[in-house]
């Protein structure tokens, strides 16, 4: 659970974090006694909707095994919403993003009923959706409501853990892309957000090994982890503190599965392989001497990311890949990733280094070598 700090953040911020008690969830059910309440959810999460017993509540059923949040999917649950006071998902990822998504479109609030620690936006102000094959954020109202039931999250699925971990592990580099924004362009960071978000995830690997072996106080502190990131990001007013290059990475490849009309890989392993791609990064400049400004200060915050091969490790342990090959993409999807996620956000990061200071071609037969195959 939470410190009463983080608890007290949330609240400020309006979200009531509660985790399962005797009697469900009383408090919730205090809240929204009497109002009509719709709750999405999918094939995996449906029997969590059907068992959570609230009077007033219809269901949105998406008959698919992993919904993705594009015009249709949207849409749908705004159409179901529409009536309604309340939208609660049942579910991680897409669900509770379309459920803030068509929650704002109504002009009610949202709240989710966490079934997978694999994803981070439970708390985010920031919904990503797919828009005419682009995936874009746009901003949305935090969840008035994030249900914890720890029988729940530690029976999920081993792949939704192991993307979850690699969701936290980007942080590192995450953070990491922000200081050399900082110390190369002038951007200022959010001390209380960075720091936050820093002992969250340095707590989460502290315990690597119950979360590996399904523990309920590791994938409870994971689970934390990840609900701080949406607070981080709350208190900064953006993602910095949750996304830089290894988001983009991740964000590029599911916009390719996406146009290819494939089944798209789960966003946190695609951010495990792109947090292997900017740790080396990282580590492979200050070995060469590369210089620019502010390069000191930024190699010197660099300090706190894993080792690739620790972070190659820890993936490995949680049955996560560690190269881009397993996710069935060629070796030129590969090098266009690298060459091109920097273009998809306005952000500066790794990747924008490397293409400013033209060594983008100089370090992608390294990266294809140590990370395709």
């Amino acid at each position: 659970m939470v410190d009463n700090v983080i608890s007290d953040k949330l609240k400020k911020i309006g979200v009531n974090l509660e985790y399962k008690a005797t009697g469900d969830f009383p408090g919730f059910r205090a809240r929204h006694r009497g109002e009509k309440i719709v709750i999405l959810c999918d094939r995996n999460t449906r029997p969590f909707a059907e068992a959570f017993e609230i009077e007033g509540k219809k269901l949105c059923f998406f008959d698919e095994e992993e919904p993705v949040p594009d015009e249709k999917t949207c849409e749908k649950a705004v159409s179901a919403a529409r009536g309604c006071d309340y939208v609660l998902a049942a579910g991680s990822g897409t669900l509770n993003d379309t459920a803030k998504y068509a929650a704002k479109r109504i002009g009610k609030r949202s709240g989710v009923l966490a079934t997978a620690p694999s994803m981070d936006g439970y708390a985010s102000p920031v919904v990503p959706v797919i828009r005419a094959g682009f995936k874009i954020s746009e901003t949305a109202r935090v969840p008035a409501d994030i249900l914890i039931d720890a029988d729940i999250l530690s029976a999920a699925p081993k792949k939704m853990i192991a993307a979850g971990v690699g969701d936290i592990l980007g942080k590192y580099t995450a953070l990491t892309d922000w200081r050399l924004a900082q110390y190369h362009i002038g951007e200022e960071v959010n001390e209380e957000a960075f720091s936050d978000m820093l002992a969250a995830v340095d707590k989460c690997f502290a315990n690597i090994g119950d979360i590996s072996a399904g523990g309920k106080e590791g994938i409870g502190t994971l689970t934390d982890a990840l609900v701080i990131s949406g607070l981080a990001m709350a208190e900064a007013g953006n993602s910095r503190p949750a996304s830089g290059a290894e988001h983009h990475i991740s964000h590029y490849l599911e916009m390719y599965f996406i146009a290819q009309k494939k089944p798209v890989s789960l966003h946190g392993i695609n951010v495990g392989l792109g947090t292997l791609v900017s740790s080396y990064l990282y580590n492979a400049l200050e070995r060469d001497g590369v210089r620019f400004p502010g390069d000191k200060e930024t190699y010197a915050a660099a300090k706190f990311i894993p080792s690739p091969e620790w972070s190659e490790e820890t993936l490995k342990r949680m049955g996560a890949p560690v190269k881009f090959s397993a996710l069935g993409i060629g070796r030129e999807v590969f090098r266009s990733a690298i060459r091109e996620a920097h273009t998809l956000r306005q952000r500066f990061t790794v990747l924008s280094l490397l293409e400013e200071l033209r060594l983008t071609e100089r370090y992608l037969p390294e990266l294809e070598e140590r990370f395709y195959a």
